[in-house]
């Protein structure tokens, strides 16, 4: 699809631009290529053609990120795994996913009796960014949040629904280029990472992380701060965290500033504007079955927002989105009145 083929031309024509910012280290899109190519030849050696999902060691390092898009391009889904996540619930993932084979870029190996890539040891092959000729109803990834049970439960993305969700992103008015500074500070099993690490590297922008071991909201103060950020995507939650400092904190290089995952307060929202004084800033909705987010709401600085009981708008759907709201009967409300939200459209998980 033509999501993957931009990524290709994207990573080969940005080689000498920064892809990521990692415990104080910058790394450049050719670095990000050769690794790509590594993984994807031991893929190629290790992995039989029929098996698609993938389980993938979510560090914080140049080869897991590098790990997502070599799968991409061999029409592979990487399963994220976190190394945090109790040993029981992951086992419990990789069976769900009928999962063989695991990338891992970890100096002690958290699963060697799986078929284990190990990213950080492989040999120097031949660059190859070309990715495969793989149908859109192929998945791109699976999710597993915990359910209304408490156990995992698997939401598959296919890679026609990441193309929509990006295609439909950009038609927000978002402008991104190789100069633009941007964060990730998600854990890679929580989908609002796959904007944070996806949209930048579509516009050959840099991506900064946040180390596992540092207090998340203080090491973002400081990138946002130290390295100019210039684009955000945080939990409304990470806002009561840095409230505090807000007396501090300007931040004129800001250009987005996005929100997903929680209700956003219409009160700081406007308290964090004022740090932001160039910034749009973004209130978007939407669960893991519709690809990351479906509606969005841009805040305004000089007229009266949409909000209720103190909590800004969720807005409206995002292309290729359809909402409707309905009653009890399955029947469709009208304006004004209070119901059940219902999305369709081509994010939406088959």
């Amino acid at each position: 699809m033509q999501l993957f083929y931009n990524l290709q031309n994207t990573i080969r024509d940005c080689s000498d631009s920064n892809v990521l910012f990692i415990n104080d280290v910058f790394y450049q899109y050719s670095d990000f290529a050769r690794v790509i190519s590594n993984i994807r030849h031991s893929i190629q050696l290790k992995i039989k053609e029929g098996e698609k999902n993938i389980g993938l060691v979510t560090n914080n390092d140049l080869e897991t990120y590098a790990a997502i898009i070599a799968l991409w391009f061999e029409g592979k889904a990487y399963v994220p795994l976190s190394p945090e996540t109790p040993k029981d619930r992951n086992e419990n993932i990789i069976h769900q996913a009928y999962i063989k084979t695991i990338i891992d870029s970890s100096e002690n190996l958290l699963f060697p009796s799986y078929n284990l890539i190990e990213s950080k040891k492989l040999p120097e092959s031949t660059i190859n960014l070309i990715p495969k000729e793989t149908p859109g109803d192929e998945l791109a990834y699976i999710l597993f949040t915990s359910g209304t049970t408490g156990q995992p439960k698997g939401v598959p993305i296919t890679r026609r629904n990441l193309s929509t969700f990006i295609d439909s992103f950009f038609k927000i008015g978002f402008k991104l280029d190789r100069n633009d500074r941007c964060l990730q500070m998600f854990e890679l099993t929580f989908d609002f990472s796959v904007m944070a690490y996806l949209v930048p590297l579509m516009k050959g922008a840099c991506l900064y992380t946040v180390p596992k071991n540092k207090i998340r909201y203080a090491y973002i103060y400081e990138l946002m701060e130290d390295q100019k950020l210039t684009f955000a995507g945080m939990v409304p939650s990470m806002l009561h965290y840095l409230r505090p400092y807000f007396s501090e904190i300007n931040f004129p290089d800001m250009k987005y500033s996005i929100f997903c995952g929680e209700a956003l307060p219409l009160d700081i929202t406007e308290e964090w504007g004022q740090c932001l004084p160039n910034a749009e800033i973004f209130n978007f909705y939407g669960p893991t079955e519709d690809t990351v987010f479906c509606t969005y709401y841009l805040y305004n600085r000089h007229s009266e927002n949409k909000s209720n009981n103190g909590i800004l708008s969720i807005g409206k759907a995002m292309e290729g989105t359809e909402t409707i709201l309905i009653n009890e009967d399955d029947v469709i409300l009208n304006a004004g009145e209070s119901g059940q939200l219902c999305l369709s459209g081509a994010q939406l998980t088959p």
